[in-house]
This record gives structure tokens, sequence and C-alpha cells, in this order.
């Protein structure tokens, strides 16, 4: 019984800790005296018909400000990448108060149906081309999604 419970309660942390993110710094520049850095979750990437699908986040060393004068720090957004034409599409981003995302948004964009996003080319030594480079190199791993 005691065994049972053991394979229980392990099983039962699995998935929690299977989502943890694993922020990859892919990107960083300097403007106006601040940091700026750019990451990939890279356990989140995963195909989505013919593009990869990811978690991406960026982070700021001093607060920037939305239209609406709400401060934040950080956001994290959901990125889809078309390798072969070196392009990305951008949704559901979310805007936090602190460098590392956590607790509730102050702000959220919903995330958009794949059918409803335009894609964008990068330009070459952007940090939308950092993302792309990064992404792309699991291109021919196999995902599950």
């Amino acid at each position: 019984m005691k065994r049972l419970f053991t394979c229980v309660f392990l099983f039962s942390t699995l998935p929690a800790a299977a989502q943890a993110p694993d922020w990859q710094l892919i990107s960083q520049s300097s403007s106006s005296g601040q940091m700026i850095n750019w990451y990939v979750d890279a356990s989140s990437i995963v195909r989505a018909d013919e593009y990869l699908r990811a978690v991406l986040r960026t982070s700021w060393s001093a607060p920037q400000y939305a239209p609406d004068q709400t401060a934040y720090q950080s956001s994290t957004y959901l990125n889809y990448f078309d390798c072969g034409k070196r392009m990305i599409a951008y949704t559901g981003n979310a805007y936090f108060t602190t460098i590392e995302p956590g607790g509730a948004p102050v702000h959220e964009e919903p995330e958009l149906p794949l059918s409803q996003l335009s894609f964008q080319e990068v330009r070459p030594g952007s940090a939308g081309e950092a993302r792309l480079d990064f992404v792309c190199k699991y291109r021919s791993k196999q995902f599950m999604t």
C-alpha cells in the first residue's frame, strides 16, 4: 500500500514539473541605458501544422509603459515560426510588472487562431531573427503536439 501511495504521489506531481518553463536566453540588447533580454521556453516548442510554435518572453531592466500608463517589465507571448519563409506571427501577449513573469498579468491580449494571424518577415540582425534561428534549430526534431 505504501508503494502504491508513493507511485500515485509521484505520478500526480509529474504534470506540474513538466509544465515548468525552460527559459533559454537567446538575445540581449542595450538601448537608452537599459537592457532588453529575449527568451524562448525551450520546453514549449512544438509543431503546429507546417509551423513551429513556442512561448517567448521579453524582459526589460527598467519599467515600460502601455498607452494607458500601466507599467510592466516583462511580457510573454506565443509565436508561430515559418522556418522556410523566415517569418513569424505573434499572438497571446501577457504583460507583468516584474522582470520574471508571474502572478496575474497587468494586461492580456487574447490568443488568436492560427488562421487569423499575420506573418511578418524577420529583419536580418534583429531580435526576431535570433528567435527564428533558435526555434528553427528544432525543426528537424520529432515533436508531439
